[in-house]
């Protein structure tokens, strides 16, 4: 069940309140967490990056000690140009510290998290369509957000579900 402040209100609040989320408020999918990872680079520059391999590794500075193992992952793409979700995936273990972070380079990208990349949506779910889906509409992060990663209350982990069964393209 989703932390009643967050049901409460039009627009989910504030990113503050997506700290004060109950991380017991899990998805009835095998009690995981869903996450938005959102990433600017263009779609062409990551479908090359994960013909090479489909586990990438993600800055995640936030929530870093709630991300788990099995966790879902929804890849929201920010651009000019068709922001939306392209991508489902799974997390695949524990955030740690980038071994290449030193002191002095941003604190940003000290800890990072493995993704792999199980699926393309197809066509992509686009924040226009996004904002229009009851269900969906009311969750701020699909208008933009400033971070890289945001925890997804179960409903709207459910109604993404839901959205985007007949679109997920196996990679």
């Amino acid at each position: 069940m989703v932390d009643s402040r967050l049901r409460n209100r039009s627009l989910y609040g504030s990113m503050a309140d997506y700290e004060s989320v109950d991380p017991q408020s899990r998805s009835p999918r095998s009690g995981m967490t869903d996450w938005i990872f959102q990433g600017n680079r263009k779609q062409e520059e990551l479908e090359a990056a994960l013909a090479a391999s489909r586990v990438r590794s993600w800055r995640t500075p936030r929530y870093r000690d709630r991300a788990a193992a099995g966790d879902r992952v929804w890849v929201q793409l920010v651009r000019r140009k068709d922001p939306g979700l392209y991508y489902a995936g799974t997390i695949t273990g524990p955030t740690h510290e980038d071994p290449e972070w030193h002191d002095g380079d941003s604190p940003y990208a000290r800890w990072r998290t493995e993704v792999r990349f199980v699926y393309r949506i197809d066509p992509p779910l686009l924040r226009g369509e996004l904002l229009a889906t009851a269900g969906l509409s009311s969750f701020r992060p699909f208008a933009g957000f400033q971070g890289s990663t945001v925890p997804v209350p179960a409903d709207i982990a459910a109604a993404l579900e839901e959205r985007t069964r007949p679109r997920l393209d196996p990679l």
